[in-house]
């Protein structure tokens, strides 16, 4: 390595050791910065490094320029109409900050924007909640409604929806959707599409009765063979054996 790049190099790692700290402090340079609370009012100068109420000597308006001579942890040592005093030095900044009344029509704005955004979203939840979604068709039959009346077929599932046409108890539906609520359902017979509550519906099980391989009837538990071995007009063993009643 030629003393020309290792030069170069010592002297970046030098200025790098320099910059560092100032770096890692953030506004940590001297000079004019301005007043920029986050709510629009005055900074409290102050006589000493402390929040006591004793030590204020005045109040900096938000916006006002002043200049900092040196900082000290979370303060900062500014001059203000030729005095000299701390301020909380994260109410300086480089920049002049925009007029307050137009920080606040922005940020009005912002959260007008996130509260419209919150809205969509719990609305998009609540139709997502609402929607109805396709199911594997399964047949339900109408249940009886209140005190014996039809039950209402909706154009939405919605009870201020249109009514279609109505069902009486016993009839024979096929659900294609449903949410939470409703059913899509569709009438053979009317070749009707609609929406009922699935409160006003009855699911059609099938209980189908499995026999085991050891469980068979008791007319198939005889074998062929054993029913061959019986002569025709004969009685079986265990009934010839027993006395003719007198």
């Amino acid at each position: 390595m030629s003393k020309r790049l290792f030069s170069l190099l010592l002297v970046s790692v030098l200025l790098w050791a320099v910059c560092l700290p100032a770096l890692a402090a953030g506004n940590m340079q001297q000079g004019s910065m301005y007043v920029n609370t986050a709510n629009g009012k005055a900074l409290r100068f102050r006589s000493s490094k402390s929040t006591s109420a004793d030590n204020i000597l005045a109040e900096i308006p938000y916006g006002t320029k002043v200049y900092v001579s040196s900082w000290d942890g979370t303060w900062a040592r500014v001059r203000y109409n030729s005095a000299m005093g701390y301020v909380v030095k994260k109410h300086l900044s480089i920049a002049r900050p925009e007029p307050y009344e137009k920080v606040e029509q922005e940020r009005a704005a912002e959260a007008a924007i996130k509260k419209q955004e919150r809205e969509i979203k719990a609305a998009n939840k609540k139709l997502d909640q609402t929607r109805v979604k396709n199911v594997t068709p399964y047949d339900v039959t109408v249940r009886s409604g209140v005190s014996e009346l039809a039950i209402s077929l909706y154009r939405k599932p919605d009870l201020t929806s249109d009514i279609l046409t109505s069902y009486e108890e016993g009839t024979r539906l096929e659900v294609t959707a449903q949410n939470k609520d409703w059913a899509l359902v569709y009438h053979g017979g009317t070749e009707r599409t609609g929406y009922i509550l699935l409160e006003d519906l009855e699911p059609d099980i099938v209980e189908e009765e499995l026999l085991e391989d050891d469980e068979l009837p008791a007319e198939e538990s005889e074998t062929g063979e054993e029913a061959e071995s019986l002569e025709e007009g004969s009685a079986p063993a265990d009934e010839a054996s027993l006395p003719e009643e007198e």
